[in-house]
This record gives structure tokens, C-alpha cells and sequence, in this order.
């Protein structure tokens, strides 16, 4: 599957780029056999330029973006995982951690998109595995036809991370 990018502007000037690519490196070997025929697809989201505030005009953009790409393709799942490697700007009072932040405004987003367009038959799956310090993020967007999939891969994840 060819990678699919876009790059987002805003008024303000800042830059954000999202690649949406074909990434099954978590899976165990057993699991990307079972699910062979679907893919599974991962989010990469980053902030090239700016620090401003993102505006819900600009979550909304993005959003509908990976929605149009998911809700295309019939063989898909949708695959984030919240990183903590670059921080968010106007947090720092937070006492979030930036992955816990990127999962709950991801989850929010789902549920605002979902309601907003009353779409029917997709789902989200919020992986969540604890490790040494730190607590990671996974998020899976799947059609009712892949709910199967679903938990055989968040079990895959958490049992892979998990060792």
C-alpha cells in the first residue's frame, strides 16, 4: 500500500504533516498471519513548524482526513500510538503526561466525529499497557467486520510490550 501524506496550515503559520502508512512491526508473526488481507495502518502526526495552539478547526481537518482514508478502504485498521517524545506546547502546567494527553484528545475526537457524522459499525479500541515508568497509549480503529482482529491484536500488543 503506498503511503498516504498530507500537510496541514494554519493562519498562524505553524506546519503539521500526517503520513498514514501500512505498519505492522508490534505484531507477533502468528498475528499478522491471521489477519492477512486487512491492513493495519499506522498514524505518524508531527508538528514541523510553530508552537501555537492547535485549534479545533485544524483537529477537525485532520480528523476528517484519516476518517475519508479509513472509511475508503473497506481492508483497513486504523493504528496511533501516543508518543511521548515531543512535547505539547501550553501543557506544562499539566501535570498529563503527553501520552495520556495525545490519547484522551484522540479518543475525543473519535467520539466527536463518530456523533457528529453518525457513523455506524466502526469502533475504538484503547490499548493500554503499563510499563516500567511510564504508561503506553495505543489506539485501533476497526469496522465491525474486523472486531475479531481487534482483540487479537490488542492482546498481541499488550503481551508483546509486556515482556
Amino acid at each position: 500500500m503506498e503511503d498516504f501524506v498530507k500537510l496541514f496550515s494554519t493562519d498562524e503559520g505553524d506546519v503539521y504533516h500526517i503520513t498514514l502508512s501500512e505498519d505492522d512491526t508490534l505484531l507477533s508473526d502468528e498475528v499478522k498471519d491471521c489477519i492477512r488481507g486487512t491492513k493495519l495502518v499506522g498514524i505518524d502526526l508531527r508538528r514541523l513548524v510553530g508552537d501555537n495552539t492547535t485549534t479545533l478547526g485544524l483537529l477537525a481537518a485532520i480528523e476528517n482526513t484519516i476518517a475519508d482514508f479509513f472509511m475508503d478502504r473497506e481492508d483497513v485498521m486504523i493504528f496511533y500510538y501516543c508518543d511521548f517524545l515531543n512535547p505539547i506546547p501550553h501543557t506544562t502546567k499539566n501535570a498529563m503526561p503527553p501520552q495520556e494527553y495525545r490519547s484522551r484528545l484522540f479518543e475525543n475526537l473519535f467520539k466527536r466525529y463518530i456523533k457528529l457524522h453518525s457513523v455506524r459499525n466502526v469502533n475504538l479500541s484503547v490499548i493500554t499497557v503499563n510499563g516500567i515508568g511510564e504508561t503506553y497509549y495505543f489506539h485501533l480503529i476497526y469496522k465491525d467486520i474486523h472486531s475479531k482482529f481487534a482483540s487479537i491484536i490488542s492482546q498481541d500488543i499488550k503481551d508483546g510490550l509486556s515482556k
